[in-house]
């Protein structure tokens, strides 16, 4: 490997905002090698380099105070699989949807590097502001809470290797909500978050990869929120929310990205969305893959498609009604 110049590398570093690739082209580097001359240059100089995908926040892990929220996670030199998944809102007593499966079956297949689960793995029913549905079954609290423990930990062990986050959904801090505004008193103590019960997964408001690729629940809603949200990113912009399973090209003079949204993990006729009054929607069931190349590029996102009664990635039939494994 050349060698290079720490004093130079921190300069250019500096003059290019932290934008890892225009660096790489400057010096003559793969991306990967940029990230691992910042680390050495931090270490010898005993600074901070923040990247283009940093905004100012540190890397590592949240604030100081035991209940402050963790705004990004900063993920750079990444290079292979990242599975994102999102909108499970886990329902006691029901089987494991098509996805759900489908998600268990790929993460074993690719091994990914990197999982993210991308808001509202918690559902809250009963801690919405919005009114019961007349007599409409509402789960409570604990049972919720005991089966999104129990399917994020099967999710977990499909592929031990994989680095976990998930970010905050806007039904999961209904949870944190509920409890901040009716139990104050119950602040810092142990269960009174959300992420006191998943604690395997890091939970965040946003990661970043590569700055170049932003996930995160939510930016805009609408039907054309994929678009909006990569054009007024200037990154590939992956988000949950909005139960669409797409991934919408863009091309500027900066190159390509996309605005990738990941469906639900639920079942989009579930009974945590009867308030849709069995309208018609845009909605699909699914999740999508993401793969890094050894420079840190973003490949075209794939996209696995529950539709006809079965989950389908690349093309092939991963689980269907008639082979799925039934379980609670």
């Amino acid at each position: 490997m050349a060698k290079y110049d720490l004093d130079d590398f921190v300069r250019v570093w500096k003059e290019t905002g932290g934008r890892a690739y225009k660096v790489a082209e400057i010096i003559n580097a793969r991306p990967p090698t940029v990230y691992m001359l910042r680390n050495k240059a931090e270490k010898r100089f005993g600074i901070q380099l923040p990247s283009a995908g940093d905004s100012g926040f540190t890397r590592g892990d949240a604030g100081q105070e035991p209940n402050d929220y963790l705004q990004r996670v900063p993920i750079d030199g990444f290079t292979g699989t990242c599975i994102v998944f999102s909108d499970a809102h886990f329902w006691p007593n029901r089987s494991k949807t098509l996805a759900h499966q489908a998600l268990l079956e790929i993460i074993k297949e690719t091994k990914p590097k990197l999982i993210v689960a991308n808001g509202d793995v918690f559902d809250g029913a009963r801690l919405s502001r919005f009114p019961r549905n007349g007599w409409e079954y509402q789960p409570k609290v604990k049972d919720e809470l005991d089966v999104a423990r129990e399917h994020m930990d099967e999710i977990r062990h499909a592929y031990r290797g994989a680095q976990l986050a998930r970010t905050i959904g806007n039904h999961d801090i209904r949870f944190d909500r509920w409890l901040a505004t009716n139990a104050s008193e119950l602040e810092q103590v142990s269960g009174a978050r959300l992420a006191d019960h998943l604690l395997a997964w890091k939970e965040c408001l946003s990661v970043a990869v590569n700055g170049t690729t932003m996930i995160k629940h939510r930016i805009f809603g609408g039907v054309h929120s994929g678009y909006r949200n990569t054009l007024n990113a200037g990154w590939t912009t992956v988000t949950g929310h909005t139960h669409l399973l797409e991934a919408k090209p863009w091309v500027d003079y900066n190159g390509i990205r996309w605005g990738v949204s990941t469906g639900a993990l639920a079942d989009v006729d579930g009974p945590q969305f009867s308030y849709t009054e069995d309208s018609p929607k845009p909605w699909c069931s699914g999740f999508a893959v993401l793969t890094f190349d050894k420079d840190g590029r973003l490949m075209e996102p794939e996209l696995c498609r529950v539709m006809y009664g079965a989950a389908y990635f690349r093309g092939e039939v991963v689980v269907s009604d008639r082979k799925r494994k039934v379980a609670a």
